[in-house]
C-alpha cells in the first residue's frame, strides 16, 4: 500500500514539474526577446556557477584522497621492497613487524583504497598462500605485479605499455628476472 502511494506521489510530482517547465518555456517563448535573452543568460550563469562549484569541490576531495592513498600505498610498496631484500639476504624483516605493517596498511586500505586494489591484495594473499612450498615463485611474483599495477592505476598511472611482470621485475636482478618471469610469461602467453 505504501509503495503504491509513493509511486503515485512521484508521478504527481513529476507531472507538476513537467507542467511547470512547459508553462515556463511557453511564457518564455511568448515574452519579449530581450527578456528571453536575459532569463536564458541568468539560467546559464546559475548552471555555470553550480557546475564550477561542484567541479572545484570534487577536485578538492580527490586531492585530499590522493594524498592519503599515496601514503598508504607507499607503505605497502616499502613492505614489498623490504620483503624482497630479506629474501635476497640483505636484511631481515621480523614476521611480527611484517604482519603489523600489513595490518596497518589494510586498515588504511579499507578507508582510502580502490576496490580493484582491495581485490588484487586479496587475490595476492590467497594465491601466495596456495603457492607456499612450491619451487617456482613466478606465479606469486606475477600476482604481486598485478597488485602493483592496481595500485598504480588507482594513483592515475597508465601502464598499458608495460608487460605483465615488468613492475615486480624491477625488484629482481636481471638473471633472476629472466629465469623467473620470462619462462612463465612465454608459457602463459600473457602480455598484458
Amino acid at each position: 500500500m505504501k509503495t503504491a502511494i509513493s509511486i503515485g506521489l512521484v508521478i504527481l510530482i513529476l507531472a507538476a514539474i513537467s507542467a511547470g517547465g512547459w508553462l515556463f518555456v511557453d511564457s518564455l517563448l511568448k515574452a519579449d526577446p530581450g527578456i528571453t535573452a536575459a532569463v536564458i543568460g541568468a539560467i546559464a550563469v546559475m548552471v555555470g556557477g553550480i557546475w564550477s562549484h561542484y567541479s572545484s569541490r570534487r577536485r578538492e576531495i580527490n586531492s585530499r584522497h590522493f594524498i592519503e592513498k599515496k601514503n598508504a600505498y607507499k607503505r605497502l610498496v616499502d613492505l614489498i621492497f623490504d620483503l624482497f631484500k630479506s629474501v635476497k639476504g640483505e636484511g631481515e624483516v621480523p614476521e611480527s613487524e611484517m604482519m603489523s605493517r600489513l595490518f596497518d596498511f589494510k586498515r588504511e586500505l579499507m578507508v582510502w583504497g580502490d576496490g580493484a586494489v582491495i581485490d588484487a591484495l586479496s587475490l595476492y594473499e590467497t594465491r601466495s598462500a596456495d603457492l607456499v612450498g612450491q619451487d617456482d615463485p613466478s606465479e606469486s611474483l606475477l600476482v604481486a605485479d598485478d597488485l602493483l599495477r592496481a595500485i598504480r592505476r588507482d594513483l592515475g598511472h597508465n601502464d598499458s605499455g608495460l608487460k605483465r611482470g615488468s613492475l615486480v621485475g624491477l625488484l629482481l636482478m636481471s638473471d633472476d628476472r629472466e629465469k623467473l618471469l620470462s619462462k612463465k610469461l612465454k608459457r602463459s602467453g600473457n602480455d598484458q
